[in-house]
């Protein structure tokens, strides 16, 4: 498996314009077949979606490297994410900064991501059984927030949740135009919102939630 990541690295991350070692660094450190449902373990390293249960879908590798390069993850940063899928984002995630709280609306999801976690004694990650969409609002301001399904609208509780000079990943839109953006607090009362790269991921569960959806 450590050939198939280095011809990751070196075949798909970096002719694509993944050039921030730090990231590099970290996708190093960390292997994508720990996180990844046995029957699909050959396919760890390749640009492909990956089932896990529920019918949700892992992150590519390289929408993975995007987001950590994009939000220049740095040692002090406090991060909250949005959707902890496999763990394997959150992984690479409590490596490169501080501390993370995780949340996700799937219990079995998060006990599946803790089981991956142990391999790598994760002291860093909280993990939250909680639903983006419900009542449920972040009770502390973040440097870092990371949102891995799309959404329809940006979510501007999400947004009051950052500190100045705060990054938010965000993939916004449907399907078959969907946009990363990232969007910073420069201050305290203004927000940047910078469209990315174009993608397509599967939306959070309970999107469509909209008498919720703005705090």
């Amino acid at each position: 498996m450590q050939i198939n990541k280095k011809n990751m690295i070196e075949s798909q991350l970096k002719p694509e314009g993944i050039s921030c070692q730090k990231t590099l660094d970290c996708i190093q450190k960390v292997n994508r077949e720990d996180f990844v449902p046995k029957e699909f373990q050959k396919l760890s390293y390749a640009e492909y979606d990956i089932p896990l249960q529920n019918n949700f879908r892992m992150l590519r590798p390289l929408i993975v490297a995007k987001i950590l390069q994009l939000l220049k993850v740095t040692p002090n940063d406090e991060i909250l994410e949005i959707g902890t899928g496999s763990g394997y984002l959150t992984c690479c995630l409590s490596i490169m900064g501080k501390a993370v709280d995780t949340i996700d609306n799937d219990n079995l999801i998060l006990e599946e991501a803790k089981k991956s976690h142990n391999k790598y004694n994760i002291y860093n990650v909280n993990y939250a059984h909680k639903d983006i969409f419900s009542s449920w609002a972040p009770e502390k301001k973040y440097d870092i927030i990371v949102v891995t399904g799309a959404a329809e609208e940006r979510i501007s509780k999400l947004e009051q949740a950052l500190n100045k000079n705060g990054k938010m990943f965000i993939v916004i839109g449907n399907h078959p135009v969907m946009n990363a953006h990232i969007i910073e607090k420069v201050s305290e009362n203004k927000l940047v919102c910078d469209q990315s790269f174009e993608t397509a991921i599967d939306h959070l569960i309970n999107n469509n939630k909209k008498n919720v959806l703005n705090f």
